[in-house]
This record gives C-alpha cells, structure tokens and sequence, in this order.
C-alpha cells in the first residue's frame, strides 16, 4: 500500500508542476515558448507516477530517498515550483539563477560556489536556448517598469 501510494504521490506532485508549467505561454510567434519543457517535465513525472502505481509493488519510497534527503528533495521540487511562477515575472536568467542555486545548496556546495555557478549556468543556458536554438524565453516583467 505504501508503494503505490508513493507512486501516486510522484504523479500528483507532477500534476501540480504541470499545472503551473500550462501558466506558461506553450508556444511563441517563432517556436516553443517558456512552457514547452515544463510541461514535458511535468507530464513526465505523471505518466511515471501513474505507470509505477499499476505495477506491483510500485516504486519504493525507501529505494528512491534515503534517509535524510527528504527535505532536500521537497526543497528542490518546491523550487521548481517558484521556478514556474516567478518565470513570468522574473524572466529566465534570475529564476534559472534561483532554482540552481537552491539546488547546489542541497548538496552543500559552498556560496562562493553555489552563486557563480547559478549564475554562469543560468547565463550560459539562456544563451544556449536562445542563440543556438534561437528559442523565446521570459526576460520578465519587472523589466517593464
């Protein structure tokens, strides 16, 4: 019983990110927009929950955390999280920056560390998405007033 109901909490927890991924603009004038990856993020995490739910057993609280590394998971997703909703406000690069950052804590990287490596991360990948791919992502509203 605790197996399938872990399961289902993963694909709960994804209905929620997805959720707040489908907040995002899912497509632009010149290709995918911000939510496209989110939402595929999102579905993922559901389709898995719901698959891991139907066979026996499901997945294995104890398999996938370990003791002591709750709170850095539910940190983590609860990143992602804000992640969703500060995009539109924030834009990419400060949210991007924000949801790295939080991560590289849970691992006990060190601040110096943590913050230059969130920040030449998040500078880096929007780069990437947007140069190379020549994606659209938010640069935030906060840059409109």
């Amino acid at each position: 019983m605790h197996r399938r109901a872990f399961s289902l909490s993963v694909a709960a927890l994804g209905a929620v990110y997805l959720w707040l991924a489908l907040q995002l603009p899912l497509h632009t004038l010149n290709g995918p927009g911000a939510g496209f990856f989110p939402i595929v993020i999102g579905a993922a995490l559901v389709v898995c929950g719901i698959v891991a739910s139907l066979r026996p057993g499901g997945l294995v609280a104890g398999e996938v955390i370990r003791d002591g590394s709750r709170g850095k998971i539910l940190t983590v997703f609860a990143g992602m999280m804000l992640f969703c909703l500060l995009l539109p406000r924030l834009g990419y690069i400060i949210s991007g920056a924000l949801i790295m950052l939080a991560a590289l804590k849970q691992f006990n990287v060190s601040w110096k560390a943590a913050v230059a490596i969130s920040v030449v991360s998040a500078l880096a990948t929007y780069g990437l998405f947007v140069t190379v791919l020549g994606l659209q992502l938010p640069r935030g509203s906060w840059l409109s007033l």
